[in-house]
Parts: structure tokens; sequence; C-alpha cells
């Protein structure tokens, strides 16, 4: 069997996957080993946490898979953007925090209280609950004698790279994203001695895409490991999103709007996150249309429809739905004052008369998205300067052709849909395969590997019908808004 294929170690929100990504671009699922998430007692109700020695089991029991389908030309790592572990003197985890973590509200509501500007303009990002300087403070203030012996502090994806090839080293973009990294200057921040995180703790960091060492034992021994990055800027290199002006959705669990820039951007009302690219010399940013796959999987849940059947439902009803609609979150991204909310799924009355079924309600969840999306868009734009003529989708709702067509006819604007749904995992791979030599460089990988786009065009008459229907929903979102701060 050829080595000119490279393993992938995908730490997402809901999973740890291994993924097989060829020269070409082709990928595999090779296998999966689910999150064992709890929440600790000391850390109700907004904790999250992982257990660090069943994860070691888990990338063994992955690596061993791998191992077993023959030889690799190099292993890359890639993962979820806000999750942090804090490492001991043998490299075990004192504490694995996940990207849905939120156990540090109320230090990162005081640190962004005395330093929000300063965080935003260093980071790209607020607020900083979720990030790790917080987080390391909330372990000094309820496990003391935990954080006493934390020697390293690592995101999630490069823990993970370190317990094969015991190295602790981080990648740029995910240290920025974890709030250990001046987008700006490529420092660490200088607010993180109001943090209480040591010097010493952090870790060296190196570019995306940087081979780092081999891998230690095991059937993969020998095999050179790659920090690929965080995992949303990745799946824009699996989309082909490298150059300035390109715009991608990896929409997974969440969808978030990414635009590639030759500079950091920041909001001047900080509603918007900016952050390193895993392309060399590209920046990001983002604005985030927030549930995605979670609240479809919900939906399909709630309409007890298998979600293999739901897009069939939600394809054969039509445009707005038969008047129900769905607010799954804020209309846009307020970075600065993102919080808890309030959603809705509206029904028309009286139900004698309108009597809406699974598919309007399966359909107008997907429009929700749609116009979450769109509304997002229009805010990059505005924040960029800039006009975007095309999305890229990805991610595993870009297996929805009905989603993918909903999004054309509301943006009204071309999508050009990834032909691998694995779209974290083959941009991974397209950075390892340029630092393992089987590529010149980034474009001829991006060339090469990241072919079979479709692209989806907008329909005359239901973009014409979503236009009244996007500002009903826009409307809509707004008066939620207004009574979640109310009732706050």
């Amino acid at each position: 069997m050829s080595a000119e294929r490279i393993l992938v170690i995908d730490a997402g929100t809901s999973s740890l996957r291994a993924v097989a990504v060829s020269a070409s671009g082709e990928t595999s699922v090779i296998a999966t080993e689910a999150w064992d998430m709890r929440t600790p007692a000391d850390a109700e109700p907004f904790g999250r946490e992982l257990d660090g020695p069943a994860i070691e089991g888990s990338l063994g029991t992955l690596l061993r898979a791998a191992g077993r389908t023959g030889a690799w030309s190099g292993v890359a790592f890639a993962g979820q953007r806000e999750g942090v572990v804090f490492v001991d003197e043998g490299g075990a985890a004192v504490c694995v925090s996940p990207n849905v973590d939120a156990r540090a509200s109320a230090e990162g509501m005081a640190l962004d209280a005395a330093h929000g500007r300063e965080v935003y303009l260093a980071t790209g990002h607020l607020p900083s609950l979720m990030q790790a300087p917080v987080k390391y403070a909330w372990l000094r203030r309820h496990r003391p004698a935990g954080a006493a012996r934390v020697r390293r502090v690592l995101p999630l994806a490069d823990w993970l790279a370190s317990l094969v090839t015991r190295e602790a080293v981080a990648s740029r973009s995910l240290a920025a994203e974890n709030g250990l990294l001046d987008v700006r200057t490529g420092a660490p921040p200088a607010y993180l001695d109001d943090t209480g995180v040591p010097p010493a703790i952090l870790a060296p960091v190196v570019e995306d895409g940087t081979v780092v060492a081999r891998v230690r034992g095991g059937d993969l021994a020998g095999t050179p490991a790659v920090l690929a990055g965080a995992d949303t800027q990745c799946a824009l290199v699996g989309l082909g999103a490298v150059a300035a002006g390109d715009c991608g959705v990896p929409a997974g669990w969440s969808a978030p709007l990414q635009l590639v820039t030759s500079q950091p951007v920041f909001d001047e009302e900080m509603r918007t996150w900016t952050g390193p690219h895993v392309a060399p010399g590209r920046f990001v940013l983002e604005s985030n249309a927030g549930e995605a796959g979670r609240a479809w999987v919900w939906a399909c849940g709630l309409a007890n429809v298998a979600v293999a059947d739901a897009e069939g439902l939600a394809r054969a009803t039509p445009p707005g739905s038969h008047d129900v609609m769905a607010v799954l979150g804020p209309r846009v991204m307020r970075a600065s004052r993102m919080s808890a909310g309030l959603g809705a799924l509206t029904l028309p009355l009286p139900l004698v008369m309108s009597s809406p079924d699974a598919g309007d309600m399966l359909r107008a969840v997907l429009e929700s998205m749609a116009y979450a999306l769109r509304a997002n868009l229009e805010q990059i734009e505005a924040v960029a300067d800039t006009s975007i003529a095309s999305l890229r989708l990805g991610g595993g709702l870009s297996r929805n052709a009905t989603f993918a067509q909903i999004l054309a006819d509301v943006a009204d604007r071309a999508i050009e849909v990834s032909g691998a749904p694995e779209t974290t995992a083959l941009g991974a791979a397209v950075l390892a395969s340029v630092a393992l030599g089987l590529h010149a460089s980034l474009d001829d990988a991006v060339g090469a590997m990241c072919r079979g786009r479709r692209t989806v065009r907008p329909g005359l008459a239901a973009s014409a019908a979503y236009e009244d229907y996007y500002g009903r929903w826009c409307a809509m979102a707004d008066a939620l808004e207004r009574m979640a701060a109310e009732g706050a």
C-alpha cells in the first residue's frame, strides 16, 4: 500500500476521529471515539470536562486502527479551537477543558470588565470565558493543588500530538484561539500577568503545518507528526479558501463564516472575531452564525424523524415553510456581549386552518440557519468594507443538498459546495502534504487535493420570496433578543 497518504487526528466537538487522506484528496474515516463529557461537581452548572486517561486510551485505539491499514507519510493533528489542556511534569492532563466548557464565566467577565478592549485587540476574540487564561484562573481558585502541578498549557489537538511525540509545542492558530498569543505581534498578550498565568507554562509556538517531531513507539513509530492547527481554519483550506477575499462556511455543529484577509481586521464595535489562518501570511475575519448541525440533529429528534429522512421532508416544503418560522440564536454575532438568549418556533394560527407538519418545522430550521448566515455575511462585508460574490460550504451540513439550495436562495449568491464533507481533515492533510514534501507548495496541494466542488446557484423565484421572509426573520430575531435582555 502506498505511503503517500496522511492520517489526520481530528479532535472535534463531539468526538475524536482518525481520517485517512490521500495525496490526491480522497478522504475516509477510519475510526471514531466519542468524547466522554462530564460536569464536575465543583464546576456546575456550566463546566464541562474530559477525562485525560480516557482520551489517551481513545487516541491509542485510533492509532492502532490506523496502523493496521499500512504505512503513512505522516500524521497531522487538528482540533477544536477553545479546547485546552493543563499538563503536569510528565505530560499527563491535570484538567482537559473542551470548547463547550463555560466554568470560567465569572473570571472571564471580570477580565473583560477590566481589559475588554485590550483583550479584543490582542486576541481578536471576546468574550474571554472560553479562553485558556481565565480557565487557568478558575483552576487556581477552585483547584489550587491541581494548578500547582501545571507545567504546560496546550491546545487540545497539540496535547494529543505531544502524547505521541513527547514534544510540548503549540500551533500558532490554536495558541491564538485560546488567548495565548497576540495576533498582531505573535507574542503572549500583555494582560496575561493580570490572569496569573506564569510565562513558564506557555509552550513554544510554531507555524501551522509544521513537522514537530516523529511518533515514538507503536505501529506508527517514526512517522512525522504535523501540527495543523485550528479545525475551522483547516476546514477553510479544505474548501480551497486560502487567498485573501475567499469566504467559507465549515458548517458542522456550528456555522462559523470566515473571510480570508491579508491582515487582522478588528471591528470598532467588537462584534466579530479575527485571528490567524493556518495558511501562511493570512488571517480570518469571522462572524459566527451559531448552532447548525447541532440544531439540525435536535430538530430531527424533536420531529421524531431520522436524520437520513428529514432532508426529504424539508425539500418537499416550499420556501417560507408555510409560514412556520424558527429562530435559533441572535440575528448576528456580537462578540463583546455574547450571552444566553431566547429562541422560538412560531406557527401560523389557527391550527385548524394552517396544520403545519414536520416538514414545515424541519425546513424552517434549515431556513433559520440560512438567514443567520446571510445576516452574518452582511456584517462581515460591512466590517471588511468588501463585497463577497460567493460562499464555499463544507462540513457535515454540506451533505444536505436542500440546505445548500436554501442558502443559495436566501443569500442570493452562488454556493460552492465541497466535494468532501471531511473538510477539516482534508485541510489538515493539505498543510501536512506540503510539510512532508508530497506537494511543492500550498497552492499546488490545494489544486491537487481540494477538487470536486459543485456550484449551487440561487433560483430567481425562491430568492425573491426569501427577501420578505428574511426581513420577517430579522425582525423576530431582534425582538427575541430584546426580550432576553429585558428578562435578564
